[in-house]
């Protein structure tokens, strides 16, 4: 995966990702997503799934510590776009049901 771009639009602060999210991108998402934790004016952090091309269970087990960090700063999270690829997995393991998803 390359690194995470963010893109801030209002109250939302979006993560895109590309390529494989796996354990070993663990640190380049944090520092993705840590400042949208830290900004009073986000309110709703998305993960853009579009690009994605694949999930391990290191990913799935990131995107909950995210859900709960996001949840005791007061904040919604959202997971947008998931390709055909990615859709599956998410459904499978109930993340639709978790998380806010389009």
């Amino acid at each position: 995966m390359s690194n995470p771009t963010v893109e801030i639009k209002g109250a939302t602060g979006t993560v895109f990702l590309t390529g494989r999210f796996t354990f070993d991108v663990q640190k380049a998402f944090k520092e993705a997503v840590n400042p949208l934790l830290d900004n009073p004016a986000i309110r709703t952090i998305a993960i853009d799934l579009s690009a994605a091309s694949y999930m391990d269970s290191a990913a799935l087990g990131i995107l909950l510590l995210v859900r709960e960090k996001a949840t005791t700063h007061g904040k919604q999270m959202a997971l947008r776009n998931a390709n055909p690829t990615v859709l599956p997995i998410l459904k499978l393991v109930k993340f639709d049901r978790l998380f806010e998803t389009s």
